[in-house]
């Protein structure tokens, strides 16, 4: 497997000129390796529907939607529940020397995204398909209708609030 603990690996050469439909569903041990990795307490089902097209000469566009049902602590009340993660896909791969070349013309505006590097003649969908999963997670999950409140408590050995040193200048500002 990948760094990412999910790999389908996918030749360039061996996408058709009208593309290729391809349906992921990966099973329950990549699912718990994927959920390891992005460490979330499970991924309890996790599909992709992409659809692989050539660009150019010897590049690859991916598109489609990746899909996971997910168990995840809510950063409110520290208690796992499921959620449904829905990402579109887009994405595009080139060669080195086509990014090298991409990048190199870019506008200075920064609003440019190079495509992803194809290596070794592959683009692997199983990573594509994790990072989407990833990008889809919410940073600070919580249940629905939770909504964090802020708890102070008194102990009742805190000093009783001074007066400020400015008080006594706020009161000679206002004499006549």
């Amino acid at each position: 497997m990948s760094e990412l603990s999910y790999s389908q690996t996918l030749l360039v050469s061996d996408i058709p000129p009208q593309g290729l439909d391809l349906t992921l569903t990966p099973d329950a041990a990549v699912c718990a390796a994927v959920a390891k990795h992005l460490d979330i307490p499970a991924v309890l089902s996790l599909s992709a529907r992409l659809h692989i097209g050539q660009e150019r000469a010897d590049g690859a566009r991916v598109t489609g939607v990746v899909k996971a049902r997910v168990t995840q602590i809510s950063v409110v009340s520290l208690e796992p529940f499921d959620e449904d993660v829905t990402e579109d896909v887009d994405v595009r791969f080139a060669t080195a020397a086509i990014i090298a070349r991409e990048v190199a013309d870019a506008p200075e505006d920064g609003d440019f995204d190079p495509p992803d590097l194809i290596e070794n003649g592959t683009i692997d969908l199983g990573v594509l398909v994790t990072e989407f999963l990833a990008l889809g997670l919410e940073a600070y999950p919580r249940k629905s209708g939770e909504v964090f409140e802020p708890h102070l408590e008194s102990t009742g050995d805190e000093p009783e609030a001074k007066e400020s040193p400015f008080a006594a200048l706020a009161q000679l500002k206002n004499k006549p």
